[in-house]
């Protein structure tokens, strides 16, 4: 049935889900994201994306980083899930993210590539950390 809808429609949906969702060939270039994504990545028109790598975008250690989880989803087959990493956005703010990237599969059931979705859980961090450094304090009070 997805297969049906129109090609803006699917835009729409990808546009309107609260992740950001990218998807990259057998090595590692961008073949498309949606408009959350590209925000993040700095650029207006996820069009702008194709044929990119990571490190067009992003600073070289979290590309590096990036392209590694890729390339361990792409030959072992097999999922990574809740990975909590730090990304360094277009505009230089620093957020949290908790990624999950599964290989990218053809008709046959052959790796093609990775696809990938986070979230900003940036919020949820710096709770964490706001609730340790409580925590600590009462601890050295007491």
């Amino acid at each position: 049935m997805i297969n049906s809808l129109p090609t803006a429609v699917l835009v729409q949906v990808l546009d309107a889900l609260p992740v950001r969702i990218f998807w990259k060939d057998a090595e590692s270039r961008f073949l498309g994201c949606n408009q959350r994504f590209a925000d993040d990545a700095g650029i207006a028109d996820p069009a702008e994306l194709v044929g990119r790598s990571d490190y067009f975008f992003f600073p070289p250690e979290q590309a590096t980083a990036f392209r590694n989880d890729d390339a361990d989803v792409m030959f072992s087959g097999r999922a990574k899930l809740g990975v909590v990493e730090r990304l360094t956005k277009a505009n230089g703010q620093v957020i949290w993210l908790e990624t999950n990237k599964l290989p990218l599969l053809d008709e046959g059931g052959a790796v093609i590539g990775v696809i990938g979705m986070y979230q900003d859980v940036t919020y949820r961090m710096e709770s964490e950390e706001e609730r340790c450094r409580a925590c600590i304090t009462a601890f050295v009070a007491a």
